[in-house]
């Protein structure tokens, strides 16, 4: 990590030396201008040019550690906004004045590139911001709770039992932990757990308690020690293992963030996306907004970093553009400006943007805010397209994602299988045990499919009981071993019914997306093998076969592309 951040250091510094000699070069270009407005007029375009000149230096002077220099340049691009936006337009036409006294400073603006400071990423820990990749272990604390571990593996969870007092454990923690413990040790585990943290640089892991203590009091003792959930004990373990999912999604979620950034000033632009990239964030960069529509549909961001000044557009317009597709209605877009003006910053809020931030921000300010912004986002699109019971897609989200993934498949040729899933006998569950108790089988298989595939996989609930799955880069035969696997480990898990536990077994049909005309064809194909898997007794996996092959040959063919 050393070499990694010396080089991230070096890339940092190398912008900042750019930067230092295009505003040198800019300013050069200046000096003959400002003798020459000393005894005249200054013409309307040079004024404009002066403008974006300072509202540049304004923005970013001071993430390249000239602070000075652009604390001067804010105050001046306030002065010459006044100056534009005071004139008569009869003046404008023909130039106007600047007063001695700020050609003066503007003069004395070169002076300040010589009183740099240190480049602000040097006080960040990157090892606080990068994420590790690595699966989710479940640290179950306290022999006490060994059974509990153990139901838990049958989800798929990686769980390690630590029985001793965690003060007294040195090995068990790691970055990618999800602590679960007695709430009576709670304390202890909140103070070791951030011992561990600070000592290998990362931050503490979430902490599940398990208690038998729930009032109003015992709730909020454990809310004030930092415990990141509560369950009582008999533990529903699908409620517990669906809480595990929802704070393995977060630890990840920062590192697939994909933020789209718009600005015209390639050193500051280089530099966020520099930072934010090694903060685990996918970053695209545009410097200049043509294409950009093009841009957002196959990049899809979680939100948009975009400069409100970029002659000669401008970044409030093309926040309404944005706008004007339905698609984009609920993309956060964020405005990125020197502007200090409240009022204005909130007209511009008005035109379609979420968010302001006001330049110059340093590193760690962007990295938590980009990460913040990006978190916000996806939780409020998780409202959207997930379905309330599960957390999958929905209907629509998952037709969606389906025909973005023929799209894609016919435009790389990778192969890209589908599978329709059903609960097996699922009516004589509700009829016999409850809608409540059915509504956990449906949690509960939901779970084992986030647990046993693949991130990149997309997850629905298509409606009741069956579930359409999404697996790119994947082929047939890859695919049958995976979801045979899943119907193994889901027959396992055992359900508590209206007369005892029961066992709940699922029926798979899969289909090869790119030997079909259209997504609703390979659909079809899936469910009519969906169908025969019924036929032939259910809880497995049937492949559809192309009517002039047999299943050896339709396998063979997959294996053999």
């Amino acid at each position: 990590m050393t070499s990694e951040v010396t080089a991230i250091d070096n890339r940092l510094m190398m912008l900042k030396k750019r930067f230092a000699e295009r505003t040198t070069a800019q300013l050069t270009e200046l000096a003959p201008k400002l003798a020459d407005w000393q005894g005249g007029v200054c013409h309307p375009d040079d004024l404009q040019d002066l403008y974006h000149l300072l509202h540049r230096l304004a923005g970013s002077s001071g993430t390249f550690g000239f602070h000075q220099l652009g604390e001067e340049a804010s105050q001046l691009e306030q002065l010459i906004k006044e100056v534009i936006h005071t004139v008569e337009p009869a003046q404008l036409s023909t130039g106007c004045q600047i007063e001695p006294a700020v050609l003066t400073r503007l003069s004395q603006l070169s002076q300040l590139l010589l009183a740099a400071e240190a480049p602000a990423s040097t006080a960040i820990n990157w090892d606080l911001v990068e994420h590790t990749g690595e699966k989710t272990q479940l640290l179950v604390l306290d022999a006490g709770l060994a059974a509990l571990g153990e139901a838990l593996m049958t989800y798929g969870f990686n769980v390690r039992h630590c029985e001793n007092l965690p003060q007294h454990c040195t090995q068990c923690w790691h970055p990618a932990s999800i602590i679960i413990t007695p709430a009576a040790l709670l304390s202890q585990v909140v103070a070791w757990n951030q011992q561990q943290a600070q000592a290998q640089h990362k931050a503490p892991a979430p902490i599940l308690c398990i208690g038998q203590d729930d009032s109003f009091q015992a709730r909020y003792a454990l809310a004030a020690q930092g415990a990141d959930g509560l369950f009582m004990q008999p533990v529903e373990v699908p409620k517990l293992a669906k809480r595990i999912e929802q704070l393995k999604a977060e630890q990840q979620q920062h590192h697939a963030s994909k933020v789209l950034l718009l600005d015209d000033d390639q050193e500051l632009t280089e530099h966020y996306r520099v930072v934010l990239t090694q903060a685990g964030k996918n970053v695209k960069v545009m410097a200049q907004p043509e294409g950009l529509l093009a841009v957002l549909a196959e990049f899809r961001p979680d939100i948009v970093l975009l400069d409100v000044h970029m002659p000669p557009y401008s970044g409030v317009t093309l926040a309404r553009m944005i706008r004007l597709e339905p698609e984009w209605l609920s993309l956060p877009i964020i405005y990125l400006s020197s502007e200090q003006d409240r009022d204005l910053q909130i007209n511009a809020l008005a035109q379609g943007a979420d968010e302001f931030i006001t330049k110059p921000i340093s590193d760690e300010q962007l990295i938590r805010t980009v990460r913040t912004l990006c978190y916000r986002a996806r939780q409020l699109a998780k409202l959207v397209s997930c379905d309330g019971l599960t957390g999958l897609l929905n209907h629509s989200h998952i037709k969606q994602a389906l025909t973005h993934e023929y799209a894609r498949v016919q435009r790389l040729g990778h192969h890209t299988s589908i599978a329709i899933l059903d609960l097996d006998h699922f009516k004589q569950v509700n009829d016999r045990h409850g809608h409540g108790v059915g509504d956990l089988v449906i949690k509960a298989l939901a779970q084992v499919l986030q647990k046993r595939l693949r991130t990149t996989d997309h997850l629905g609930r298509y409606g009741g009981e069956e579930f359409v799955i999404i697996l790119p880069d994947c082929k047939l035969a890859q695919s049958e071993l995976m979801f045979k696997d899943i119907c193994h480990h889901f027959s396992q898990l055992s359900f508590i019914g209206s007369d005892g536990t029961f066992h709940a077994t699922v029926s798979v049909g899969l289909a090869e997306l790119n030997n079909f005309s259209g997504e609703e064809q390979a659909l079809n194909a899936a469910d009519d093998a969906l169908y025969q898997q019924k036929q032939a007794g259910r809880n497995g996996v049937t492949c559809y076969q192309h009517p002039r092959l047999g299943r050896d040959e339709n396998l063979a063919q997959d294996g053999a592309d």
